[in-house]
């Protein structure tokens, strides 16, 4: 039985929750009856954060200038590999895998949008024109079909809503991580708030930075860990994040700490994990930290409230409210007891709900069935 031949097709490969989404999901893929490769318009960003050897990656020939004179060259890689599906992600692989597929003849074309949108006018329109054109668009939570039909008026029933999902058996809570971890950042015995992510704009550090600050506040065994990077851009936002620090005096209660390649092992040493972005959609990192069992307050935005629901698994707090999200830590430094509840259905919603096991068989069947559509069936 012939093997279906799939191309994912990514801007970057890096350690962003985009894309280690889909290495995590081709990693556990069935190599019996699925080959899958990906195939990057740009670079690969921070290798050594990243286990890409069990991975084949093809790397475009990098052009300057408009993106689009990528189209033959990546037409001629689909025709010469002969891919069954094209896998397409965001605004910056849309327009060019579409017209790259449709040149090279792919029968099977998806989309994937997972959390952010590219927008102006014309934007809104080719997006939606183009979305049309794709046997199918993923979406990681209800959320963003809602998005899709609101704000952009897309109407077609070609929208899959298939939630990330975590490696329970590696991401866990662990009192030997916890303990390593505090102890190489002299943390051993403080309250720890934590947050993992790309130190850019839409994550908004600067209201976490505040909240903790106002939280913090005549309190002495509390600190913030903020975990991050992200080239040029995560440094100059390092250093606005450092001048606030400074301005509101907590320069001794904050540490930065680099991203490293075993979260799974970093996320143990916190106490509670914050997510202050303005938007997300299925966020890999609240998934990973409740399945560490670490309690979690998020923005109520996005695909948030549909992984965290307010005083049951973890709290929310609107974008932007740093007094509000104050509150919310106060709350849980007190009361022991809740972070414990928190930590406890945390662990058995993502056993349940969110496991990467059901979301690679879920990616799985989707490929099949599109599949088995367009061809009538023949894998001989």
């Amino acid at each position: 039985m012939k093997k279906i031949k799939i191309a994912h097709l990514l801007h970057i490969v890096g350690p962003a929750g985009k894309e280690q989404g889909v290495l995590k999901i081709v990693n556990r893929m069935d190599k019996t009856k699925f080959d899958v490769d990906i195939i990057v318009m740009k670079d690969v960003r921070y290798p050594e954060l990243l286990d890409l050897e069990n991975f084949n990656i093809i790397r475009l020939e990098s052009i300057q200038g408009n993106s689009l004179k990528l189209v033959p060259q990546l037409a001629e890689v689909l025709k010469r590999e002969k891919y069954d599906v094209i896998y397409t992600h965001s605004w910056n692989t849309l327009l060019e895998g579409y017209l790259a597929a449709k040149w090279a003849g792919t029968p099977v074309k998806i989309h994937g949008e997972h959390g952010t949108f590219e927008r102006s006018s014309l934007k809104d329109k080719l997006q939606r024109l183009l979305w049309g054109k794709f046997d199918a668009v993923t979406v990681v939570v209800g959320d963003l079909e809602a998005k899709l039909r609101n704000i952009f008026n897309y109407g077609k029933n070609n929208i899959a809503i298939v939630y990330n999902g975590t490696d329970h058996t590696k991401f866990y809570p662990s009192e030997k991580f916890r303990h390593s971890f505090r102890k190489a950042h002299q943390l051993e015995d403080v309250f720890l708030i934590g947050t993992v992510g790309r130190f850019h704009p839409v994550k908004d550090h600067f209201t976490l930075i505040k909240g903790f600050a106002t939280f913090a506040k005549d309190l002495k065994d509390v600190k913030l860990a903020l975990v991050g990077g992200g080239g040029a851009t995560g440094e100059s936002y390092k250093r606005k994040y450092e001048a606030l620090i400074a301005e509101l005096g907590i320069e001794d209660k904050v540490i930065f700490i680099p991203p490293t390649s075993h979260p799974e092992q970093m996320l143990n040493m916190f106490d509670v994990f914050v997510l202050s972005s303005i938007s997300e959609g299925c966020s890999n990192v609240i998934l990973e930290a409740m399945s560490c069992g670490i309690p979690v307050v998020a923005t109520d935005t996005g695909g948030n409230p549909e992984l965290v629901k307010e005083n049951h698994n973890g709290m929310l707090f609107p974008v932007g409210d740093a007094d509000e999200l104050a509150k919310k830590l106060h709350h849980l430094y007190k009361d022991k007891a809740l972070r414990e509840n928190f930590s406890k259905i945390g662990l058995d919603i993502i056993k349940k709900q969110f496991t990467i096991e059901k979301t690679v068989n879920n990616y799985e069947q989707l490929f099949i069935n599109l599949y088995n559509a367009k061809t009538n069936g023949s894998r001989a």
